[in-house]
Parts: structure tokens; C-alpha cells; sequence
């Protein structure tokens, strides 16, 4: 029964929030529960264009345009691609010492998202931004500091904290290394862990004019403690879906942020005055960016008038379509005002 019990804390409440720290950094900068909204995995619509959108379904959709991997040649090609020039002689053996002592790795699905380079942009470098939304929607209680001009420190609140440090960012590659940690009553002490991420972006425009991130994680993950490494092996299945699966998540999240600015400028310009955490020059970039989203899709609207099937959400209203992922309660938010694009 102890060897049972130790398993479930581990998956529920470990590798999970193994999993938050590290996809939240990484994407938001990018400790260890899933990035996930209302608390539990899988609640943003997992939805791939491939497939026909239900009349029910949020109007949020992005394109899975290669699936999570972890095989052999998978891990090599991860290897082979790790930007590790530039790098200090202490921020190489840290790195290394993840790569060689591994205890799970994972390439995360490949991802095309309708939105702005802008606004993906903005986001995996203001990653207290990011959380400070979340906040303001009521859809996580997760906090974060900038502690250097590249570290940030997260709280989630619940016992796990952590931090990132980011190695090496260009155009098209973040390299990241975070440390999580997560403590217990439960537990006779904290469980530690780091990670490796590789963060990689391409910027593209489809057939419409309309601008196309895609994106892909390489994640490298590492427990000191030999028991939960060992744990953590047996149970590698479980932890790469739920992975898999808040990558998703957090590139819907990105999609939604680019409908707002879109399709919703009033909304974001309220959303953007209820944020804590972040400065004034912070928050004036941050209205400069959803106004300039904004003129640029009523130009390409103007332009090519085919219509975008996450306009929808002007039917829908985000207030409403965040609703069933809150975490706050609903008394505890105040909603933003809707205004019609149009």
C-alpha cells in the first residue's frame, strides 16, 4: 500500500504539477501541476481543424500538425537541435547534467495557431502578464515575479513553486531551464525536480493573409531523487499525455488572446486595467499591442472577406466562453464589457 499511495501523489500531485511549472514557463517566458485551466487538464476545447467543429463548441480552434513523440530517434533529433552554443560554462553543465540524469522526455505535439507574431511574442516574454490575465478571468490563482532580467519566480500557490532561467532566446528558438519544487503534508520532504525545454517558432501566413504561429516544445525532465525517478519512469505514459495535452491548452489560450484584441477591443482594454503584477509602461505595451492586432484585422478583413469561424465568438462573448473554466468563484470576478467589433 505505501508503494501504491506513493505512486498516486506522484502522478496527481507531482508530475502534473511538474507539468504547470514547466509548460507555463516555457511558454509564457514561456511547479510543478498541468498548465490547466479551472485546475484540471483537458477543460480548454481539444479541438483539431481536421476534424468538424460541433455547433456547441467554443469557437477556439488550432491545428495539431504533429503528434507528441518520445522514441529514439525522436530524442536524438532533439539532442542534435538544442541550441547550446553561447552558453556559459556553468549554464552548459547544468544542462547537461539534466540531459544525462533524465528521468522522461517528451517532443509536444507540433502546433499552427491562428495569431499574431506579435502577441505570441509578447506573451512568451511577459510571462507575468500572461498569469496576471489569468487572474483577471478568474481561471487560476497562479502568481510570478521577474527576479532577473531573465528569471522569473512562480508560486501556484498550493505548496509548488519554481523558477526559470532563461539560457538563450532568438526569433525562433527559447531554450529554458526551470527548477520546481513542490511540498507536502503528505510528504516527509519536498519533491525537487528540472527541466530542459527547447522552445521552437515559426511565423507564417496562410492562403487568407491571416499570420500563423507554430510552435513545438522539446522537454527534458529530471528528478534527483532515484525514488521518484524511478516512479516516474514506470508511470512516463501518463505524464506525456497530460503534457501533450496543456501544450494544446496553452496554445488555445494564445488563439483566445488573439480573438480578444481582434474581434474584442473593448473587452481587452478593461481585461488589461484589472491586471496586478505587472508596471504601467507594462500595461500601456500591452494596450498598444491589442489596438495595433485590432487595425490589422479590420484591414485584412477589408481586404479578404472570408469569414473566420472563431468570429463566432462575438456570438458567444469571452466572458461567457471562459465561464466553465473559472476557478474563482463567479461573485469573486467582475466580467469585462463586451464590445461588438463591428
Amino acid at each position: 500500500m505505501p508503494a501504491v499511495s506513493c505512486v498516486r501523489v506522484i502522478q496527481s500531485s507531482v508530475l502534473r504539477r511538474l507539468t504547470r511549472c514547466t509548460l507555463i514557463f516555457a511558454f509564457s517566458a514561456l511547479n510543478i501541476q498541468s498548465v490547466t485551466i479551472a485546475g484540471e487538464p483537458g477543460l480548454l476545447p481539444d479541438s483539431n481543424r481536421a476534424g468538424k467543429q460541433n455547433a456547441g463548441q467554443p469557437p477556439l480552434i488550432v491545428d495539431i500538425l504533429a503528434r507528441g513523440s518520445s522514441s529514439r530517434s525522436t530524442l536524438r533529433d532533439a539532442l542534435d537541435r538544442l541550441p547550446l552554443a553561447g552558453l556559459t560554462d556553468k549554464q552548459r553543465r547544468r544542462v547537461n547534467d539534466v540531459l544525462e540524469h533524465r528521468s522522461m522526455f517528451r517532443r509536444l505535439p507540433m502546433i499552427s495557431i491562428d495569431a499574431n507574431a506579435e502577441v505570441y511574442n509578447h506573451l512568451t516574454h511577459n510571462p507575468e502578464s500572461v498569469v496576471g490575465i489569468w487572474r483577471v478571468l478568474g481561471i487560476s490563482k497562479f502568481t510570478m515575479q521577474q527576479t532577473r532580467p531573465t528569471e522569473w519566480y512562480g508560486d501556484a500557490g498550493d505548496g509548488s513553486t519554481g523558477t526559470i532561467d532563461v539560457l538563450s532566446r532568438s526569433t525562433n528558438h527559447h531554450l529554458l531551464l526551470c527548477t520546481g519544487k513542490y511540498k507536502s503534508p503528505l510528504l516527509a520532504s519536498p519533491i525537487e525536480a528540472v527541466s530542459v525545454m527547447h522552445l521552437k517558432t515559426q511565423y507564417q501566413k496562410g492562403q487568407d493573409l491571416q499570420p500563423k504561429v507554430v510552435h513545438g516544445l522539446d522537454l527534458f525532465v529530471m528528478f534527483p531523487s532515484h525514488t521518484i525517478d524511478t516512479v516516474a519512469r514506470v508511470i512516463a505514459p501518463v505524464s506525456h499525455m497530460i503534457a501533450d495535452r496543456n501544450f494544446r491548452e496553452l496554445s488555445l489560450f494564445v488563439r483566445f488572446m488573439n480573438v480578444a484584441m481582434e474581434r474584442q477591443p473593448g473587452w481587452m482594454e478593461q481585461t488589461i486595467q484589472r491586471i496586478d503584477g505587472i508596471d504601467r509602461e507594462q500595461r500601456i505595451e500591452l494596450m498598444k499591442l491589442s489596438a495595433r492586432v485590432y487595425v490589422a484585422a479590420q484591414n485584412r478583413l477589408a481586404d479578404n472577406q472570408s469569414i473566420n469561424p472563431d468570429r463566432r465568438v462575438e456570438l458567444t462573448g469571452l466572458d461567457e466562453l471562459i465561464a466553465p473554466y473559472r476557478v474563482t468563484p463567479t461573485s469573486q470576478v467582475t466580467p469585462a464589457r463586451v464590445q461588438n467589433a463591428d
